[in-house]
């Protein structure tokens, strides 16, 4: 058998990204969704393989189906709410910084 990995990239928000890679584990396969960004795991469903043991033949839709539009809808606001304390804290810093100069 040949060991092989898939990696394909897919939007599963308005403006988020996720790295899809299926790798072999013992008895199926996985596909892991990786934010594109952040490089968080948002879901990671397993995959029945082939009938001949080999890695099956799955979209990118039916990954993101596997993982549900919930999941994928809930990460990309955790991301984004994540994201926008990361700015303002930023900002805030710039902020006190100019006060003090």
């Amino acid at each position: 058998m040949t060991v092989s990995h898939l990696s394909f990239r897919v939007p599963y928000s308005a403006n988020r990204d996720c790295v899809i890679i299926i790798k072999p584990q013992r008895e199926a396969y996985q596909a892991v969704c990786v934010d594109a960004a952040t490089r968080r795991t948002i879901g990671s469903p397993s995959l029945p393989r082939d009938s001949d043991g080999a890695r099956p033949q799955v979209s990118a839709a039916e990954v993101i189906g596997r993982i549900g539009r919930y999941r994928l809808a809930s990460a990309a606001v955790d991301l984004e709410v994540d994201e926008l304390a990361d700015r303002s804290r930023r900002i805030s810093s710039r902020l006190r910084t100019r006060r003090r100069s």
